[in-house]
């Protein structure tokens, strides 16, 4: 938590250049191992898309039966889910200080160890 304007200390890792997509089988996918269930009210709007969506252009073997309407698709295991999956690429975390609603600043590895040590040891020396 912030206070008084404290620093605050990022490692990130955006999706753009840290991570690649995967495949279900790459991530250990439950839906991968032992199929999945996705239920549709065709009664709506959306349902209707996503009903159609999984018929004529999702490329997956699939069952269906209908409660109403209500549509469930069985899709059976071995196949890719609808999920995105992604996996981390070998590549460092950008440091970056900033403060909370301010804004944060791309910073050289050794500053921000250098100052994240001198804050934490003010934060200890100051008892909060």
């Amino acid at each position: 938590m912030q206070r008084n304007g404290s620093k605050v200390f990022r490692l990130d890792r955006p999706l753009g250049t840290h991570w690649r997509l995967a495949k279900c089988k790459e991530v250990n996918c439950t839906h991968w191992e032992r199929g999945w269930e996705t239920h549709v009210d065709e009664g709506t709007t959306l349902g209707k898309a996503q009903a159609g969506y999984i018929r004529h252009n999702s490329k997956r073997a699939f069952t269906e039966r209908r409660e109403g309407t209500l549509t469930i698709f069985r899709f059976p295991p071995g196949q890719q889910c609808f999920r995105e999956h992604r996996l981390p690429l070998e590549r460092l975390a950008i440091p970056s200080i900033g403060s909370l609603g301010r804004g944060f600043v791309p910073t050289e590895g050794e500053r921000w160890i250098e100052e994240f040590n001198e804050t934490a040891y003010r934060i200890a020396r100051e008892g909060r």
